[in-house]
C-alpha cells in the first residue's frame, strides 16, 4: 500500500494518495483498549445522511424538528453548494461527538455513515461520459490514531460488511446520485426554493411528508395508490419517493410526473 509521505504528529491528517479497491488489504483495530480510543470523536465535520437521521432520531425517541434543534446545524456541502444537516458538536473544550462517553459511542449501533467508514474514506466520481458514478476508497491517517497498521489483515469490502456499511449506504444511493449530479453540473445558479426543497428531503421525513399531503403537492403530481398508501406510514418508503421527486424538479427527469392536464406555469423548471 506504500507509506505515508510524512511522519506524523498530534492533529497531523493526511489523505493517502492511493486508490483503494474492494479487495485491498489494510490493517486497523479501534476500541478501548488501544490508546487513542475516542480521540477521533471530536472537532468533527460530519455531513449525516438523510438515513442517518432517521435512525438517530428514532434511537433517541425524538421528533424529527427535535432532533435537529438538539444535535445539527445546517452546512453546505462544498462542491455541490447543497444544504445538509451536519452533527453539532458539544460546545466544551475539545468539541466532542454528542454521543460520546467515557465507554465510548452510546449510539454505536445507529452511528452515522461516515463514522463506520472511519479510517476509510469513500471517493465517488461522476463519469460524464457513461453517465454513471464510479465508487473508489482511500485511506485517512491522523497523527494520534494507534490503531492503525495494527490487527489483523483485512479487505477494504470485509471491513465495510463488519461495520455495516451496505446497510446504511443502500437507503441513500439516490441521495448521492443527486449530489453527484449537481458537483458534475458546476458553479450554477440554484434558485432558493430548489434548495429549500432538497433540505426539508435530506433532513425532516415529517415536514415533507405534509408537504406532500396537506399541500397542492397531489393535485399537481401523479402518484399511484400504492404509493401514498407506502409513504403514509413508511419514513424509508417516503425517502426514496422524495428522492425520486427531487431528480423530477431538479433535473427534470420526470420520476414523479405531473398531471397531464396541468397548466406550464405551475411546472417547476429544473437545474
Amino acid at each position: 500500500m506504500g507509506e505515508a509521505i510524512t511522519e506524523l504528529k498530534g492533529t497531523d491528517r493526511i489523505i493517502v494518495p492511493i486508490k483503494l479497491e474492494p479487495h485491498t488489504k489494510f490493517k486497523f483495530t479501534c476500541g478501548p483498549g488501544v490508546p487513542c480510543f475516542k480521540l477521533c470523536c471530536s472537532e468533527l465535520y460530519l455531513p449525516l445522511t438523510p438515513y442517518d437521521i432517521l435512525r438517530l432520531r428514532n434511537r433517541l425517541k425524538l421528533t424529527t424538528d427535535q432532533f435537529l434543534l438538539a444535535y445539527t446545524e445546517p452546512f453546505i456541502l462544498p462542491k455541490s453548494k447543497l444544504p445538509v444537516a451536519r452533527l453539532k458538536m458539544r460546545d466544551d473544550e475539545h468539541k466532542t461527538c454528542p454521543f460520546v462517553s467515557d465507554k465510548g459511542c452510546q449510539v454505536y449501533e445507529d452511528r452515522p455513515l461516515a463514522c463506520r467508514y472511519y479510517p476509510l474514506g469513500l471517493g465517488i466520481f461522476r463519469n460524464r461520459d457513461e453517465g454513471r458514478n464510479e465508487d473508489f476508497y482511500y485511506l485517512v491517517k491522523e497523527g494520534f490514531c494507534q490503531g492503525l497498521d495494527s490487527g489483523p489483515e483485512i479487505t477494504v469490502e470485509e471491513y465495510r460488511k463488519s461495520q455495516g456499511i451496505p446497510e446504511f449506504e443502500e437507503p441513500v444511493l439516490e441521495w448521492v446520485e443527486i449530489i453527484m449530479k449537481k458537483e458534475s453540473l458546476g458553479p450554477i445558479d440554484v434558485p432558493q426554493k430548489s434548495l429549500e426543497l432538497f433540505f426539508m428531503v435530506s433532513t425532516n421525513p415529517e415536514r415533507f411528508r405534509s408537504f406532500v399531503f396537506e399541500s397542492r403537492f397531489l393535485d399537481i403530481y401523479e402518484v399511484d395508490k400504492e404509493t401514498l398508501e407506502k409513504i403514509k406510514e413508511d419514513d424509508l418508503s417516503l425517502l426514496q419517493f422524495g428522492f425520486k421527486w427531487l431528480k423530477t424538479v431538479l433535473y427534470g427527469e420526470n420520476l414523479i410526473p405531473i398531471k397531464k392536464d396541468l397548466s406550464e406555469k405551475k411546472k417547476m423548471k429544473p437545474f
